[in-house]
């Protein structure tokens, strides 16, 4: 099966959009829908992002396979699809749910779609800030429709970093992930942490800052799947660092451009 990758593209921004509007009437009243765990919970506003993006998913592309952050669980993989096995929507309906729960901005929809395990689309929308993130695979990034890349910083004294912070209830190494970050703290100019790893993703493929650094080792497959392709794509660099001691369904996530890449990985 051969994807018009464009239009996919074209659909895709559109469906975040549209979720975005939807989590924007709800931002500032949602209320937790379901309780995941002691520290972690889903609104409202997750479920009903998700459900309008996975109904369009399944009416323009039935045959496709899909991950979804709420449905799906802690499923790394999705059941293959008999019909078309290759083709996979990773969607996160509200990454930075507790952000927007408690009225923070800084929140996004993050949706890809992959084949054979790459991602070839990204999508990622910030509702607040009317920001769309877009990628195709060989084609570059684009922010509001303007090609974007990676900073020029070369320095990682003049460095600066977006961090996922280590968290003492999913860590399994929370004492070496705490001396990691600690130790980062000395070697860049600034560290920020927004909670939300598809936006901080997007935030360094536009340059707006160095590097992304996730000390948490608790990252999704659907926080990074769209980010991913859109970080490469405007000429940047990732890599997977996740421990390996760690849950298969936990990743930790390095991002940065190329220059700085090998320094910021010695941080991690």
């Amino acid at each position: 099966m051969i994807m018009n990758l464009t239009k996919t593209q074209s659909f895709t921004e559109k469906l975040a959009k549209e979720a975005g509007q939807i989590l924007l009437k709800k931002f500032g009243k949602s209320k937790i829908a379901v309780n995941k765990s002691a520290t972690d919970f889903a609104t409202d506003a997750d479920l009903a992002s998700e459900k309008l993006i996975i109904q369009a998913i399944k009416k323009n592309f039935p045959k496709h396979n899909i991950i979804a952050e709420e449905s799906s669980g802690n499923k790394k993989k999705p059941v293959p699809c008999p019909l078309s096995p290759d083709y996979c929507w990773i969607i996160d309906p509200l990454d930075g749910t507790k952000n927007f729960h408690f009225g923070l901005p800084n929140w996004c929809v993050s949706i890809a779609l992959q084949h054979k395990g790459k991602s070839v689309v990204g999508v990622v929308y910030v509702p607040v800030i009317d920001d769309l993130f877009s990628a195709q695979k060989n084609k570059g990034t684009k922010l509001n429709n303007k090609k974007i890349h990676v900073s020029k910083t070369s320095q990682i004294s003049k460095s600066i970093a977006l961090v996922e912070i280590p968290r003492k209830h999913t860590s399994r190494n929370f004492k070496q992930d705490i001396s990691a970050f600690t130790k980062s703290l000395n070697s860049v100019l600034r560290i920020r942490t927004l909670g939300a790893a598809a936006y901080e993703l997007c935030l360094v493929a536009s340059g707006a800052v160095d590097g992304y650094l996730d000390f948490s080792r608790n990252t999704k497959i659907w926080d990074v799947a769209a980010g991913e392709l859109i970080v490469r794509e405007a000429s940047g660099k990732i890599s997977d660092m996740t421990l390996p001691n760690s849950s298969p369904n936990n990743i930790s996530i390095l991002a940065s451009n190329k220059k700085l890449h090998s320094a910021f990985k010695k941080l991690l």
